[in-house]
C-alpha cells in the first residue's frame, strides 16, 4: 500500500473511534437503554383477631374473577397527571392483568384466613355448585404523578351473593389513596398492597360476623324449635284421667282412675 493511502487509512480509523468516543461521553459511560419492570401485589400476613370466631364455616365459596374498565385493565401501570389525562407506562408493568391479579391476591387472603373449608376460583367450580360466589370489580388502580407528589390510589366494590337465592348478603366498596414520598414505582406499588391488605382485613372482619351471626341465629332458631316441640310432647304424654259422671241431682262425683266393670 502506498504511503499516502497507508496514512490515510489510519486517519479514517482514527477519527472513526474519536466520534464513538465522544457518542460514549454524550450518553455517558455506562450508558443503558431503560428495561422494562413487572410488579405485582404482596399478601401481608394476617391473624385472626375475631373473639369468639367459628371458622372456618362449612360453606364452599367461588371467587369469580374480577372485572375492571379497559382502560385499567392493561399489564402498564396507569399514570395520572390530572383529573383528565391518564399515560400508559411502558416501562412499568403487573405481572398480570389488574383484574387477575387481584383476584388471585384476594383469593389468598381469604385462605389465608381460614374463612371457609373451601376457596376456589372459577376452574374449581366446573363440576360443583358452591353455596357462596364472592364478585369484585376494580374501578380505579392508578399512580398520581404531579412531577414532585406521588399517590397511590385504588378503588374497588367487592360482594358476596348466595347462589340459593341471588341475594347479596355482604358488600363494601371502598376508595383509598396513599401518598408515597420517594419516585421509584416500587413506593407507588407497596402503596398499594398496604391499601389492598388493609382493606383485605376490615373485609374479612365483617364476613366473619355476617356468618358467626347467622349461625348463632340459627342455633338459637334450631334451640327454640327444639323447646317448643319438647313442650308439646309432654303436653300431650300426660293422659287426663279424671273421669265426670253424671247424677241425677245437680251435683257431679269426680272418679280418679278408670272404670272397670
Amino acid at each position: 500500500m502506498p504511503a499516502n493511502k497507508h496514512l490515510l487509512f489510519w486517519g479514517f480509523i482514527t477519527i472513526s473511534v474519536s466520534l464513538l468516543s465522544g457518542c460514549a461521553q454524550l450518553l455517558g459511560s455506562k450508558a443503558e437503554l431503560p428495561q422494562r419492570r413487572l410488579y405485582m401485589v404482596d399478601v401481608e400476613p394476617m391473624r385472626n383477631d375475631i373473639e369468639n370466631s367459628a371458622r372456618p364455616y362449612a360453606f364452599q365459596v367461588q371467587i369469580k374473577s374480577f372485572e375492571a374498565p379497559r382502560a385499567y385493565n392493561r399489564k402498564e401501570i396507569i399514570i395520572r397527571r390530572d383529573q383528565y389525562e391518564l399515560q400508559h407506562d411502558n416501562f412499568h408493568h403487573w405481572t398480570e392483568r389488574p383484574a387477575d391479579l387481584f383476584t388471585d391476591v384476594v383469593k389468598q387472603y381469604l385462605r389465608q384466613a381460614n374463612l371457609f373449608t373451601y376457596i376456589g376460583g372459577d376452574r374449581d367450580f366446573y363440576e360443583r355448585r358452591p353455596q357462596y360466589v364472592l364478585n369484585g370489580r376494580i374501578k380505579a388502580i392508578e399512580r398520581f404523578d404531579s412531577g414532585d407528589v406521588w399517590a397511590a390510589h385504588l378503588a374497588m366494590t367487592i360482594e358476596l351473593v348466595r347462589q340459593e337465592d341471588g341475594k347479596i348478603i355482604w358488600q363494601t366498596d371502598f376508595d383509598e389513596e396513599r401518598n408515597v414520598f420517594f419516585p421509584e414505582m416500587k413506593h407507588t406499588v407497596s402503596a398499594f398492597s398496604v391499601i389492598l391488605g388493609e382493606q383485605m382485613k376490615k373485609i374479612i372482619r365483617s364476613i366473619d360476623f355476617v356468618f358467626l351471626n347467622q349461625q348463632r341465629s340459627g342455633q338459637k332458631e334450631a334451640l327454640e324449635e327444639l323447646t317448643s316441640s319438647t313442650n308439646e310432647l309432654t303436653a300431650t304424654s300426660k293422659p287426663d284421667t279424671t273421669l265426670f259422671i253424671e247424677t241425677n241431682s245437680n251435683d257431679y262425683e269426680i272418679i280418679p282412675g278408670k272404670l272397670t266393670p
